[in-house]
């Protein structure tokens, strides 16, 4: 279906001034093999007709290429290290050089999860230690209609699926079917638009200057074509701090590795920046 792929781009491009090419070629072609289900098992060939004739289509290829998904403790060994190693050594890190505040990223941040349940972890590890440290956690995205979701904090039972029960009891409050935040954990995070492929801005507006000691960025990477993906990973390395770490997805490790970073623990999905990059 390559062909077709390449000609959808272009009709896209040049009809549409959508500007697809972006993303990984693979990517689109399942994702316009998704739409010639749903529209009976088209042709190919008359599916680029259709595009051409239908905007409601367009509209409809356009949606399923921005997948917004997220989830609590994503992967759950990755949350275990976090935990356990990775931000206590930046607490101990920024104590021991008179730096009170931890800065985090979450960039794709889709409808928050990852963001708040980073800030559990921060806010568990504050209760159980006399030696509190400060944190800010900014996370962004370029969906508007998934940050309003995150900014209300409302989620499904089935979101909570990899929060333990303690949790739920500790930091959600339940509203009929559905779990709210904590309006205590809510507020430490701030949640923008952001688009990671933009030259400009060079950090989020409200993080002033990028600097993190953490950034999240989970399973968005493996969507785009290599260029592109070096173009997000160059804008989240230039803000970090030296010593930060970066989270990914689990098929993402590849990826990381060609693009100059290394991973801190084996089959983690946290990783640090070569000393030469």
């Amino acid at each position: 279906m390559k062909n077709c792929v390449d000609e959808i781009m272009e009709l896209l491009l040049v009809s549409y001034q959508l500007d697809i090419r972006g993303f990984d070629p693979s990517f689109v072609d399942k994702s316009v093999g998704r739409r010639l289900m749903a529209c009976n098992n088209i042709a190919s060939v008359n599916y680029l007709e259709l595009l051409k004739q239908s905007r409601e289509e367009v509209t409809h290829l356009i949606d399923s290429l921005h997948i917004s998904y997220s989830e609590f403790f994503r992967n759950p060994l990755t949350f275990a290290y976090l935990e356990q190693f990775v931000l206590p050594q930046l607490k101990y890190k920024k104590r021991k050089g008179a730096k009170t505040e931890l800065r985090i990223w979450s960039a794709a941040c889709a409808s928050g999860q990852e963001a708040y349940s980073v800030a559990i972890l921060l806010d568990e590890m504050n209760q159980e230690s006399a030696e509190k440290i400060g944190y800010r956690i900014f996370a962004t995205d370029n969906n508007m209609e998934e940050l309003e979701k995150a900014r209300l904090g409302i989620f499904k039972p089935s979101s909570l699926q990899k929060v333990s029960l303690k949790r739920i009891q500790c930091y959600f409050v339940q509203n009929n079917e559905n779990y709210s935040i904590l309006p205590s954990i809510k507020k430490l995070i701030d949640f923008s638009f952001f688009d990671l492929l933009e030259e400009q801005p060079a950090s989020p507006a409200p993080s002033i200057y990028g600097n993190f000691d953490l950034v999240i960025c989970s399973n968005l990477l493996f969507y785009y074509a290599p260029a592109f993906r070096k173009r997000i990973l160059d804008k989240l390395r230039k803000n970090m701090s030296t010593d930060a770490f970066l989270v990914t997805g689990e098929t993402e490790r590849e990826i990381l590795m060609k693009n100059g970073f290394s991973e801190v623990y084996e089959h983690s999905s946290i990783f640090q920046r070569n000393l030469h990059n």
